[in-house]
């Protein structure tokens, strides 16, 4: 099997003396193999039925010369071609390297004891060059930017296939025109000037424009190769799908502002009202109308518990600015949270198992939420004559482990996974399932983790990883 870095020479030359030497020194060399042609149209027949990797070809030749055969080659192959001649005069290497030949060599520096190796040498570079500038323009080809050369005064010089079809043309046809016979008279005086500005700071320099509802990041950088260097690439991205969704973002964001001081202050302060109202109410009446007050006072706390966490739900999705974390004390949090959970659930017993730890965790002050919402959860779905909820605090080198159990009916094993998910949320569900995708939403963002555990001889233990401050 052929292997990839092998190379295959067509050797092209009138004398067969020449052509047998050659030939067999070449073939010594592991990953060069030979062909031989006596003349250009012969070379050209055997191009026709079979590929190579380099043409090589004296230059004084019946029929076609050297440079006539390259003309041919190139417009029809775009091989390597390497040039020998016999001439040792400027003029010829002077034709030679203007027609484009990639390597010119005389035959007398070749033709020596041991230095046939040179030829093999340069065989193996332009063979090397141009597959790696094959693979180059594969890949500016394949890429879905649009990359054109840009000369200093706005003609464009290369594009590839992605600049083509977006101008709606060929990439040949792309080549000559100026900047502005492709973009709007503005659109492309900008490019121009921001192309010059690369080539005189010397590095490449980003901006964004756009015209009609496109939008596009441009990357403009200086060419610095030989003949070139007075021109610039132009990397071109279209970024119109990008800021659609950066203008519905803003939108959504905008909205979650408006809901959030709704439920900061409106709602609330009306649940704040009819609490009050409640109290009034239950001095007037008797013992049978008690259990009515009784069940509006404990839905407007279940309704306020929903506010509180829809605000901070809202915080935590509504910015990033928030999410800034810190050094947060467990302790004083999750001791408020469980006189919190003891004073709201008069029927609950929250209770302690040990000492709370006094130290820091990285967090911020949405903590509380995490805590809050497991004991209510714990609180809510507890059908227990008894209910209990025991909070545990575990601490090592660089965790605290958080353990909030409770004696309710537990959580079978095929929901322990999906218990924390946005589905729970559905309306088949128990409840709104918010309180705890909330929790595991914050727990997550702070670098830690939270689980569902079986409680003995009954129930769920959530436990709530924290990384430690340092």
């Amino acid at each position: 099997m052929k292997q990839a870095s092998s190379i295959d020479v067509l050797l092209v030359d009138d004398s067969g003396f020449f052509r047998t030497i050659v030939s067999d020194k070449l073939k010594a060399t592991d990953d060069i193999s030979v062909l031989k042609a006596s003349d250009g149209r012969e070379a050209l027949e055997m191009l026709s039925e079979q590929s190579v990797d380099c043409v090589v070809s004296d230059f004084e030749m019946p029929g076609l010369n050297g440079l006539e055969l390259y003309e041919r080659v190139e417009a029809e192959y775009e091989l390597p071609f390497i040039l020998l001649t016999g001439q040792g005069d400027e003029q010829t290497a002077s034709r030679a390297i203007g027609a484009g030949i990639d390597d010119y060599l005389r035959k007398d520096d070749i033709a020596e004891e041991g230095q046939l190796q040179l030829l093999a040498n340069r065989i193996e570079n332009v063979v090397a060059q141009r597959r790696a500038n094959e693979k180059y323009e594969l890949l500016v080809n394949n890429t879905p930017d649009e990359i054109t050369q840009v000369g200093m005064d706005g003609t464009v010089m290369a594009a590839n296939e992605a600049a083509a079809r977006s101008f709606g043309t060929t990439r040949t046809d792309l080549v000559g025109d100026h900047l502005s016979d492709v973009l709007p008279t503005d659109t492309a005086a900008k490019r121009i000037e921001h192309g010059r500005r690369a080539l005189t700071a010397g590095s490449a320099v980003t901006f964004q424009d756009g015209f009609g509802v496109r939008h596009f990041h441009n990357v403009a950088a200086p060419v610095s190769v030989g003949s070139e260097s007075d021109s610039f690439q132009l990397i071109t991205r279209d970024i119109t799908e990008q800021k659609r969704r950066e203008r519905e973002l803003q939108s959504r964001t905008e909205k979650l502002a408006v809901i959030n001081r709704l439920v900061r202050h409106d709602i609330n302060n009306d649940i704040q009202l009819l609490v009050a109202w409640a109290d009034g109410a239950g001095e007037h009446v008797g013992e049978e109308g008690q259990e009515y007050v009784d069940r509006i006072q404990h839905t407007c706390g279940h309704i306020a518990e929903l506010t509180t966490i829809a605000r901070d739900f809202v915080d935590t999705i509504g910015s990033d600015e928030k999410f800034d974390l810190k050094a947060v004390n467990v302790r004083y949090i999750l001791e408020d949270e469980v006189e919190k959970a003891d004073r709201q659930h008069e029927d609950l017993t929250v209770s302690v198992d040990g000492e709370i730890p006094n130290a820091p965790v990285r967090a911020n002050e949405l903590l509380s939420s995490v805590f809050g919402n497991l004991l209510s959860n714990a609180a809510r779905h507890n059908d227990s004559s008894d209910p209990a909820v025991t909070v545990g605090v575990e601490e090592t080198e660089t965790k605290l482990r958080v353990r909030v159990a409770d004696n309710g009916p537990g959580i079978p094993d095929s929901r322990k996974e999906s218990v924390f998910g946005k589905g729970e949320m559905g309306p088949e569900s128990p409840g709104t399932g918010i309180g705890l995708y909330l929790a595991h939403t914050l727990v997550d963002r702070y670098g830690g983790s939270i689980a569902v555990e079986d409680n003995q001889p009954t129930g769920t233990v959530f436990v709530v990883t924290l990384r430690k401050q340092a």
